[in-house]
């Protein structure tokens, strides 16, 4: 049997100490709320001037979106970009009030007062940085429609006459992660997918779209008649929840 030395036990009583969403808790979670808020009403929050939800800070959520999107480059891999999140946040939470290196948006940042500093050692901001990159895409995938593999779409569309809808993207499309967090996962969106679409969310760069089909530019949606494996269209471009709503309608009328 192998022997347990005290310093392993430290070792690993340190690593457990480093997760991420604990860090969240101890240094965060007191202002920036973890729960999710969807963007449309954060939103008419912040047009409101805070006053429908009160907030203290900005949610996790929309930090985490935030971050992906504003710091380091975001056409590098997701462990570089985390490198990269975890020196800006070593460095803006020892001096948060600075605007320079603010990654929110101005009409976000006034709503707020000044943002007190925060210690955080590198291990910490290390195990902040992995969770707060990883929490937007888990907020999506919890709250928005039930995403399927090609194959498992193609069954079950053919078994409950459904239409299989590929969303077409790319990680670092900001397109993308716009339908995403203010289209796909509002409430008459969801309910339009769930009644007569099966979603497959496809990344581009990796994966290749079946049929034939020739990729557009993202983000993109591919339609296609499960019950006769034929294209119905494929377009790109983003569009209000109304504008999407219509298109949703426009497929079905097709069929």
């Amino acid at each position: 049997m192998k022997k347990v030395t005290g310093l392993t036990l430290l070792a690993s009583a340190v690593l457990f100490a480093m997760s991420g969403e604990e860090v969240f808790k101890t240094k965060c979670a007191s202002c920036h709320s973890p729960y999710y808020i969807p963007q449309s009403k954060l939103n008419i929050n912040y047009q409101h001037n805070n006053k429908d939800l009160n907030l203290s800070a900005p949610t996790l959520t929309e930090l985490s979106f935030r971050l992906k999107d504003q710091v380091g480059d975001r056409t590098t891999d997701a462990e570089g970009q985390k490198f990269e999140i975890e020196e800006w946040l070593v460095t803006f939470l020892k001096e948060p009030s600075s605007n320079k290196k603010s990654i929110l948006k101005q009409e976000t940042r006034k709503v707020f007062g000044k943002m007190p500093p925060v210690e955080v050692s590198e291990a910490e901001a290390e195990a902040l940085a992995d969770f707060m990159y990883d929490y937007a895409e888990k907020m999506m995938i919890e709250h928005g429609v039930k995403r399927y593999s090609y194959k498992e779409a193609l069954k079950k569309a053919k078994a409950e006459g459904k239409i299989v809808l590929i969303e077409g993207y790319i990680p670092f499309c900001r397109g993308c992660i716009w339908m995403d967090r203010n289209v796909m996962v509002e409430p008459e969106v969801k309910a339009a997918l769930n009644k007569d679409f099966v979603l497959v969310k496809m990344n581009l760069l990796v994966e290749k779209l079946p049929l034939g089909m020739k990729r557009l530019g993202t983000p993109s949606f591919y339609f296609i008649d499960a019950k006769n494996e034929k294209v119905i269209d494929m377009l790109e471009g983003t569009g209000t929840v109304e504008e999407f709503l219509s298109l949703l309608e426009s497929i079905k009328k097709r069929v």
